[in-house]
């Protein structure tokens, strides 16, 4: 069996591993905000990652010419820092599961900036997943008790950070591809760390106590850093370097359906519209991906 080559069963453990880490996210980001403000809790998110990928950085600094400093930075506020933030903003008005749903969101407009912007070749039988998709997003976006129209603005805050992990997606595919993994994403947490840390301090995070009553929220951010920004970025691209990015976005179809799990253990209200038009949503994604393959 070849080096990289991996049994089917390790391959599906890991996938169903991420969309556990990434799915819990949302119901972290909850339990964070009960305490802290959504500023500190992306920035606590953050910053949790950053220490961890510290000596992964000092290890592989070496690797890191002074050309790529830009593409960090901009990889790092789009795919990381802005959306932690957004996110968060959006977990102190939407259930936990409803941003889980709308997360997926992620994969139509990386496909749609790709095609628009990176001269990314487009496939008639794309078009079909794409409204498709597009209808499923509208759907979740409206979707209220029964089907009742009932427009969530704070919807949209997730909207803007999937647009933004599309950008994210080329450019890490453009200008960092060159680089290992490992390498690429020390390099993203060593740029933004400290603009966290900045945003924590000016904040007034560091005179909060850290007591019996906030100890559960700082747990639940760190935790969102360490597993989810940190581990969960490993682990995907590690299944990308076993299979492909086609497989590995299987993921997303799995996300919505861990976070609506989360949401329904802790009581949330979940709305039988938003279950139907979170599936829309994933098979429009299921009919690009099928176009691509």
């Amino acid at each position: 069996m070849p080096e990289n080559k991996k049994p089917s069963l390790i391959i599906f453990l890991a996938i169903l591993g991420l969309a556990v880490i990434w799915g819990s996210s949302f119901i972290l980001v909850k339990k964070s905000l009960a305490h802290y403000s959504a500023l500190q809790v992306g920035a606590l998110r953050i910053c949790s990652a950053s220490l961890f990928f510290i000596p992964i950085f000092l290890k592989r600094f070496k690797h890191m010419e002074k050309k790529y400093t830009l593409s960090f930075l901009s990889a790092g506020l789009t795919g990381n820092l802005i959306p932690a933030i957004l996110f968060a903003i959006a977990g102190q008005h939407l259930s936990s599961a409803l941003s889980g749903m709308l997360n997926a969101f992620t994969p139509l407009f990386t496909l749609i900036i790709g095609i628009v912007f990176f001269a990314q070749p487009f496939l008639w039988k794309q078009m079909t997943g794409i409204l498709v998709g597009l209808l499923g997003c509208l759907g979740l976006l409206f979707a209220g008790q029964g089907f009742n129209i009932d427009f969530n603005v704070h919807a949209l805050w997730v909207v803007l950070a999937t647009l933004l992990y599309g950008i994210n997606m080329h450019i890490v595919k453009t200008r960092l591809s060159a680089l290992h993994p490992l390498t690429s994403t020390a390099g993203i947490f060593m740029m933004i760390g400290p603009l966290a840390l900045g945003l924590l301090y000016s904040t007034g995070f560091f005179e909060i106590p850290l007591d019996n009553e906030h100890l559960w929220a700082f747990i639940s951010a760190m935790a969102l850093g360490l597993f989810g920004s940190a581990i969960g970025m490993l682990a995907f691209n590690q299944i990308i370097k076993w299979t492909s990015a086609i497989i590995a976005s299987s993921v997303t179809y799995m996300i919505p359906i861990v976070a609506l799990g989360w949401g329904f253990a802790d009581g949330e209200a979940i709305y039988f519209s938003q279950v139907i038009f979170m599936f829309v949503l994933l098979a429009g994604i299921y009919l690009v991906n099928k176009s691509k393959a």
